[in-house]
């Protein structure tokens, strides 16, 4: 009797032995309530507001899908309700799990490798919410700075906290001008938008012996939807009278020292030709030449009027040429532009001169000369600056640059009464050097020393994350800046669109 007691006692050790064994096997095809993990009551809250910052097609197959939340995209979520654009949740109470994260990916998406996430394994916090139609919706929490949703078009999107309250400026932006999840059209401050850029780089050995400039133009374009396009140029591209002009400068026929200026269109290989070989006034032979600002009126230029190349280029004359006849022997005067404002020319000319130590004076020519003058890119804004040069060329000795106090006008720069407020743009973004606002004040572009990055503007806060984001050189220098709106922003996109000038 007692050895069938045994008996009977080593047979429920073995069987819950079994048990156990089994048990132990299955986790990998558990429920994820089998893997809970005690959630840390001080580590949940996820209240706030966040913007998109990336999104992960969770399975191959799907890359080819749009997704469904737009890339400028917020998330705003307190105690009983949870919103993304115009969609709402609203809520009583919420669950929260705690799982780790690969768990989680195994269990919820067959994924085993999540490393496309560029996330981490650890433990992370499940939101589960359920909203007034009974649906479940369920937010990853990673850190305190970062939120995972899955939304239903298979992509999981990734949110960084900006706040960590409701920010009811950037709400109040959401709730008036998103509809169906994206920027409504019928917003009357929601029009097409289009940005002309070109650069010039510092000049570099390439295929010649001379170091050469190269230029280049983007066009970003952004149509009343959110939605948006761009292009990208070779050379200096410019609308005008209904044309898209092509504009370079490349070596003169008769050698690789002097250079020339090209403008063509698409009905024309070539409508004009600035090339100082041709010239017999000494004064205007140009051996080098950079280009320094353009629009569609006015071409901007330094050149170099040396006769012999030695290794140095000295651009150091510098001149503002009609673009409808580019010549240097017939370029502008300050009075030409500013009829009305000549005197604060020579008033800010002679102002520098003062300061000017006297013995400069036996290096530098002095008087005043109308016909020099440019317009320079820094701080968010442009600039007038005027010359004073050498009596003579020298290698030592730079031209001295003066501020002439006035604005430019319209006829310089079209769209100048917004400007970028650069050091508050520094403090969001230590690394940026330049910034264009829109017309309209719903996009920036923001350059850094290698990104050229295009972001939205909500209310009056920048977006975390790029809409378009293109790499430049930091050698690379603002040539062109040009807002389009409207009626006439269609236009260019679609003169560009149709270029022969296109990469």
């Amino acid at each position: 009797m007692k050895f069938r007691k045994i008996i009977k006692f080593n047979f429920i050790l073995l069987f819950m032995y079994l048990m156990i064994n089994v048990m132990s096997c299955s986790t990998f095809n558990a429920s994820l309530d089998s893997l809970l993990v005690a959630p840390r009551v001080d580590n949940i809250l996820v209240k706030g507001t966040w913007n998109l910052d990336n999104f992960y097609y969770m399975y191959n197959k799907n890359k080819e899908t749009t997704p469904k939340i737009p890339s400028d995209s917020y998330l705003f979520i307190s105690d009983n309700y949870l919103r993304i654009n115009d969609l709402l949740f609203e809520y009583d109470t919420f669950k929260v799990k705690t799982f780790m994260l690969s768990d989680y990916m195994r269990v919820k998406f067959k994924i085993d490798d999540f490393s496309f996430l560029n996330l981490e394994d650890k433990k992370v916090n499940i939101f589960t919410i359920q909203d007034e139609d009974k649906n479940m919706h369920e937010f990853i929490k990673y850190d305190d700075d970062t939120i995972l949703f899955y939304y239903d078009d298979d992509i999981m999107y990734s949110f960084k906290r900006i706040s960590n309250k409701i920010d009811n400026e950037i709400e109040g932006f959401v709730k008036e001008n998103f509809k169906n999840n994206i920027i409504i059209n019928d917003n009357k401050n929601i029009e097409d938008v289009g940005f002309l850029i070109s650069f010039r780089s510092d000049r570099k050995v390439t295929d010649y012996a001379i170091p050469k400039n190269m230029y280049a133009s983007v066009w970003i374009y952004q149509k009343n939807d959110g939605t948006y396009d761009y292009y990208m140029f070779d050379n200096i591209v410019l609308p005008k009278d209904d044309k898209i002009l092509n504009i370079s400068v490349e070596s003169s026929q008769k050698n690789n020292l002097y250079e020339k200026i090209l403008i063509s269109d698409s009905s024309s290989d070539n409508l004009f030709t600035l090339d100082g070989t041709n010239n017999m006034n000494e004064e205007f032979i140009n051996q080098f030449i950079d280009i320094t600002y353009v629009n569609e009126n006015y071409i901007g230029i330094n050149y170099d009027q040396n006769i012999d190349y030695l290794g140095n280029i000295n651009i150091d004359k510098c001149a503002m040429l009609s673009i409808d006849d580019p010549t240097i022997e017939r370029r502008l005067k300050f009075s030409d532009i500013f009829q009305k404002s000549v005197k604060i020319f020579y008033d800010s000319h002679y102002k520098f001169i003062n300061l000017l130590k006297k013995g400069s004076f036996e290096f530098y020519d002095t008087e005043p000369r109308e016909d020099s003058f440019r317009l320079e890119r820094y701080g968010g804004d442009w600039f007038l600056k005027g010359r004073v040069n050498t009596k003579l060329p020298s290698v030592t000795l730079k031209p001295l640059d003066f501020d002439i106090e006035i604005l430019p006008n319209k006829k310089l720069v079209s769209e100048n009464n917004i400007s970028a407020n650069l050091g508050q743009i520094k403090l969001r973004n230590p690394e940026a050097r330049d910034a264009f606002i829109s017309p309209n004040k719903d996009l920036i572009v923001i350059l850094t020393s290698t990104t050229m990055g295009v972001y939205k503007i909500v209310g009056d806060k920048i977006s975390n994350n790029a809409i378009l984001e293109l790499p430049i050189d930091a050698t690379d220098n603002v040539i062109l800046s040009e807002w389009y709106t409207g009626d006439k922003a269609i236009e260019v996109n679609s003169l560009l669109g149709e270029s022969k000038f296109r990469r």
